[in-house]
């Protein structure tokens, strides 16, 4: 990853976290996942793990390097649905310079509970490279009028707790309430991003750029997720249509940051 690229990443996280939707968490871990190290892997607190799944991960990483691996094995079969126990075996594997079973392991929490923060940093950890999280819808409003744009409010908040599948139905309600609306239409198509199949995206993202010429927050999205799937250059272009659409407001501001930062080396 080039160093313009990292600082176009960084800036995207840190524009769209200012406007209160998360874009995930930057994994301090990443750097480590290389080769063998004696540190110990870090716990990653997830709401929708139970409190007594999180106490035996907590117990297992502690007796590091001593058994953990095991440990996180036996608390695996004993809980199939945990995302968080796969995600920190992973991760154990990982530090223990296993990197194969480790990808296997983030697959199974991706799997056994999709709708969680450790699914969504189990996918980032298979994408080292690629931006933190998933691209967030942002709202060109903040008190909703209507009933697709409480939806769309209630999307970007399970955006931020890291709940995409949750964001995902919120999003197509919005789009069924409002079939003829950019926003709702946007949104569901940003809701369908995923690293592994990012074209289920582009394909529904892309042609409402044709159907919606003027619509800033289709420019807006298209830009974004292209920085997500590393097209830097296609980005800008979007960005700088963004903009034009509307340089005052709150998305034209923040296309304004992301063109600055992507000019920066």
């Amino acid at each position: 990853m080039t160093a313009r690229t990292r600082v176009w990443l960084v800036v995207a996280a840190a524009a769209l976290a200012t406007a209160g939707t998360a874009v995930g968490v930057t994994l301090a871990t990443r750097s480590d996942l290389q080769e063998r190290t004696t540190k110990a892997p870090p716990f990653l607190p997830d709401p929708t793990a139970s409190a007594e799944v999180a106490r035996e991960v907590r117990d297992a990483l502690e007796a590091w390097p001593a058994g953990t691996v095991r440990r996180l094995r036996i608390l695996a079969a004993r809980y199939p649905k945990s995302g968080l126990v796969r995600l920190e075996l992973g991760l154990a594997l990982a530090f223990s310079g296993l990197n194969d079973d480790a990808t296997r392991a983030w697959r199974q929490a991706e799997r056994v509970q999709p709708d969680s923060p450790s699914a969504v940093r189990a996918q980032d950890l298979r994408y080292p490279r690629s931006a933190p999280g998933l691209p967030p819808f942002v709202p060109s409003f903040t008190r909703p009028d209507t009933t697709a744009e409480s939806h769309l409010l209630r999307g970007a908040g399970y955006q931020q707790a890291l709940r995409p599948i949750s964001a995902r139905r919120e999003f197509a309600a919005a789009a069924q309430a409002a079939p003829g609306d950019p926003e709702a239409l946007t949104a569901f198509a940003v809701g369908l991003y995923d690293k592994d199949r990012p074209a289920v995206a582009f394909s529904r993202l892309g042609p409402l750029a044709r159907r919606f010429p003027k619509a800033q927050t289709v420019r807006f999205h298209l830009g974004l997720l292209l920085v997500y799937f590393g097209d830097l250059s296609g980005a800008q272009r979007q960005l700088v249509l963004a903009r034009a659409a509307g340089p005052e407001t709150p998305l034209g501001k923040r296309a304004e940051t992301l063109i600055r930062a992507g000019r920066k080396r």
